[in-house]
């Protein structure tokens, strides 16, 4: 297998690591994963898997309505470095040991990160530099109210 290899599309990447990569969530093991509905600090992801490599879409609601739906997760909560994401967004996705044990990987997870499309053998998904949160603004000077 190649040392690295780069997709031209998040799809492309998502069927790869369907297809190529072990997507075991065991012992709380990160893989790929998809944004399908983002709001605020909340996400709703498609896990990579080898059974489904399809990627749904629609809004939320209309995801959540849906009877079909495997290795869907619509509690991922985003890791505190993770900035906002968008639907589409490629992460890396993880559950509890103990929900990954019983089956349950889809109730909740963890986003970890935001990847790019690109893998290696050593270090897996790329992931996006951390944003450093910008220094608090100084207190405003105080009104003299005369």
């Amino acid at each position: 297998m190649t040392a690295a290899l780069t997709f031209q599309t998040h799809v492309e990447a998502f069927e790869y690591a369907c297809e190529h990569l072990d997507c075991s969530l065991k012992d709380g093991r990160p893989v790929l994963a998809v944004v399908l509905a983002a709001q605020e600090r909340m996400c709703c992801v498609k896990i990579a898997n080898r059974e489904d490599k399809s990627i749904p879409n629609g809004t939320l609601n209309e995801l959540l309505a849906r009877t079909d739906l495997a290795n869907v997760c619509f509690s991922a909560m985003l890791a505190d470095n993770v900035p906002p994401l968008q639907v589409g967004d490629l992460v890396t996705y993880t559950t509890m040991p103990e929900l990954a044990a019983i089956g349950k990987t889809t109730v909740a997870g963890t986003i970890l990160a935001r990847v790019h499309p690109h893998y290696t053998n050593k270090g897996g998904w790329q992931v996006f530099p951390v944003e450093k949160k910008s220094a608090e603004a100084p207190p405003a000077a105080p009104v003299d109210p005369a």
